[in-house]
């Protein structure tokens, strides 16, 4: 049964504390520091276990660990805040004022709430025997984490404009930046927030930083890697005076409208990315169906057999929500078209559309359960690249529709749990007293619990290189053609994520930045090979110019080879 509130929150606090710790002693000694914090984990850790032998010490562990992350979450951007301070010391720069506005955090406080409305409901009045109870609690907690950190943004973010530096300081505890204006690709007005867009609940794509404090006027960056959007006083102003960065520039300077949420015009979409986040981001819809099942003392059978409908229902409409969650609309760009009506016709697809959402990221995503429920999206900046790239990505994605990838990889999934449900039961009615072996049935949950991931990424990793190799049979270049698509995609996705990277990371943080065609350190590669939908970019484009083959059991093969070659072998 779950922990106790007062329990979950002591849990949740010594997680915390241990973070806190760890970090108040790194600021006189890195190593040092982490080692009091390893040594505050194991401590904490063990006392834990001490209190709570067996299964029950596990359980109350996930909630340490939980606030340990949150404590990290929240923590992971002082220094680069320490750093900016610091530099704002002794550059001359203009303070740029803020509009403010309680009405602004509010909104984002309500679509929380309704988002997470079943989830909540549950909790209070659903039986608390069931495991959804630990799945919400533990669920929320990062949720919380974001939460908190907008609302400081909210209150405590500082912009700063540095003429001399030719800079951009954003000064927040959880999200400071500093930005090199000669950067910038584009600056626009909008007249009013977009909440249907910037929300984290409302969109599948991440790249855009939100540090809107009003409701009024926006004033977005566009950088590579990322949008930025703020709320400021004159935002006319800052736009022509930040403008002037952009070589030849040439945009209009007219604000864009934006339409309030509530707008009629705006109902539709409203109510589809509502729909998306309780269904996709979360799992409020399904709680709330339970809920409403348990309250009308519905038989766990029948349950368990709604469940299951509405879970089908919402595969088959998942390529309209997604493509209301990515705003996505059609793609009007001639070779863009061209590309694809050449691509598809190869793979027999002829019907599928292509979409295109806005983004920064460089990235293409196939939705839908079969070919008649399908669409291709690819984001705003990967239509920045040349025509025979895009004829690449395009090929990869005709896969994905033409062998119903979406819809076989979310059948399996279904079918192993339901594998596991069965387990459970089948232990329920063959074990009397669970008790006396509760500890051999935590380690067969707990491999339960780690090989789900790895049949994920098994799954998800076959039908990518199935992709690669059989989309590029639908090229003139064949597999040098795939290769090289995926080589321009990847150093583009490496150039905005170090831009990125740059943009909000202390310059003396020691983490790695590798380029994604080079071979990673082995422990890496392990975790890519078997914990990630995607093997490895260097292998995937290795392989393309190594075995210029029609897909079929040898590259198959080989790829089954390397997943576990590549994740313990130190050389090539």
């Amino acid at each position: 049964m779950l922990p106790g509130f007062y329990e979950i929150i002591i849990c949740v606090f010594l997680g915390l504390t241990t973070h806190l710790i760890g970090l108040l002693a790194r600021q006189k000694n890195k190593k040092q520091g982490m080692a009091v914090e390893a040594a505050a984990a194991l401590l904490v850790t063990g006392i834990v276990f001490y209190l709570n032998p067996s299964t029950d010490g596990f359980l109350y562990f996930s909630f340490l660990a939980s606030g340990w992350s949150s404590a990290f979450t929240l923590t992971m951007g002082l220094e680069k805040y320490r750093e900016v301070k610091r530099e704002l010391d002794t550059a001359i720069v203009e303070p740029i004022k803020i509009a403010r506005s309680i009405s602004r955090i509010a909104l984002d406080l309500v679509f929380v709430i309704i988002v997470y409305a079943g989830a909540i409901l549950f909790l209070l009045y659903g039986p608390k025997e069931s495991p959804l109870h630990f799945m919400i609690v533990f669920g929320m907690f990062p949720s919380l984490s974001v939460l908190l950190k907008r609302v400081i943004d909210w209150k405590k973010v500082r912009f700063y404009y540095g003429e001399a530096e030719q800079k951009l300081y954003i000064i927040s505890w959880f999200h400071a930046r500093t930005y090199t204006l000669q950067d910038a690709e584009s600056v626009a007005v909008e007249s009013a927030v977009d909440l249907l867009k910037l929300h984290p609940y409302f969109t599948l794509f991440t790249s855009r930083v939100d540090f809107t404090t009003s409701m009024q006027r926006v004033l977005r960056i566009r950088f590579p890697g990322e949008s930025v959007y703020m709320t400021v006083n004159q935002a006319a102003h800052w736009q022509k005076k930040l403008t002037s960065f952009i070589p030849d520039h040439t945009g209009d300077e007219q604000a864009l409208v934006v339409l309030p949420f509530y707008h009629r015009k705006n109902i539709k979409r409203l109510i589809g990315k509502l729909y998306f986040a309780m269904t996709v981001k979360g799992i409020s819809a399904y709680t709330g169906l339970v809920l409403l099942l348990y309250f009308l003392k519905a038989p766990p059978m029948m349950m368990f057999f709604l469940a299951g409908c509405y879970w089908v229902f919402n595969l088959y409409i998942s390529d309209r929500v997604l493509k209301t969650a990515m705003d996505a609309k059609e793609v009007e760009d001639p070779i863009v078209i061209e590309a694809a009506r050449k691509v598809f016709s190869r793979a027999g697809i002829p019907n599928v559309k292509v979409y295109v959402t806005e983004s920064d990221e460089y990235n293409g995503l196939a939705a839908g359960m079969n070919i008649g429920h399908s669409l291709v999206t690819l984001t705003s900046a990967t239509l920045k690249l040349p025509a025979t790239v895009l004829e690449g990505i395009l090929a990869h994605e005709a896969v994905h529709v033409k062998k119903r990838d979406v819809m076989w990889k979310q059948i399996a999934n279904a079918v192993l749990l339901l594998g596991y449900v069965g387990i459970v039961f089948v232990i329920a009615e063959n074990i009397s007293d669970i008790e006396a072996v509760k500890t051999p049935l935590f380690f067969v949950f707990w491999l339960m619990f780690m090989l789900f991931p790895i049949f994920q990424s098994l799954l998800s990793q076959w039908c990518e290189v199935r992709a690669d190799f059989l989309g590029s049979s639908y090229l003139d270049g064949g597999t040098e053609q795939m290769a090289e698509s995926l080589t321009a995609i990847a150093v583009k996705q490496d150039e905005a994520a170090l831009k990125s990277v740059g943009y909000s990371e202390a310059k003396q943080s020691e983490m790695v930045k590798e380029s994604s065609l080079d071979r990673s350190p082995w422990w890496l590669r392990a975790v890519e090979f078997q914990l990630m939908p995607h093997p490895p970019m260097y292998w995937r484009i290795m392989t393309l110019h190594s075995l210029p083959y029609r897909w079929g059991m040898k590259i198959g093969k080989c790829w089954f080879v390397s997943r576990w070659t590549e994740s313990f072998s130190r050389k090539l």
